[in-house]
């Protein structure tokens, strides 16, 4: 008897006997799926910002239009154009009998003036002080 032995199949031909296995398939759809959502997301965002900026560009532009009319109008206004419209408004100037001089002894020195606008700063720091080196003042001097 002649023994028939089957030659092995191609390479190529096993490799078509097996089929895509569907799970696979939905994993890879799935993968490509949430890669695409994250970059029309991230595509949004840009976009969003973008407009933001536009924006934000466009009220810069506003807010300073609108402090150039106000210096304008500020240089081109004076004390005596505005007389008419304070009387057409029903403003009166002030009453020289209404102001009050007070005597100098009730008014704070020069010098201390200057000082006390410094005051401030010097508050500031005091706070500063205090705030790095909080029990130094609290110390007092203890002799046992």
């Amino acid at each position: 008897m002649m023994d028939h032995r089957r030659r092995p199949a191609a390479r190529w031909r096993v490799l078509d006997a097996h089929p895509i296995r569907p799970g696979v398939a939905l994993l890879a759809v799935a993968v490509l799926g949430a890669l695409l959502l994250e970059v029309w997301q991230c595509s949004t965002v840009a976009s969003l910002s973008d407009q933001i900026g536009r924006a934000t560009r466009q009220v810069q532009q506003a807010n300073a239009e609108l402090e150039w009319a106000r210096a304008q109008l500020e240089r081109e206004s004076s004390r005596a154009s505005l007389a008419p419209l304070a009387s057409a408004l029903g403003l009166k100037p002030a009453d020289p009998q209404r102001i009050v001089q007070l005597p100098e002894e009730y008014l704070e020195p020069a010098e201390t003036r200057a000082a006390s606008a410094a005051a401030p700063f010097g508050a500031l720091a005091s706070r500063i002080v205090q705030s790095l080196v909080p029990d130094a003042s609290a110390r007092g001097r203890r002799v046992d």
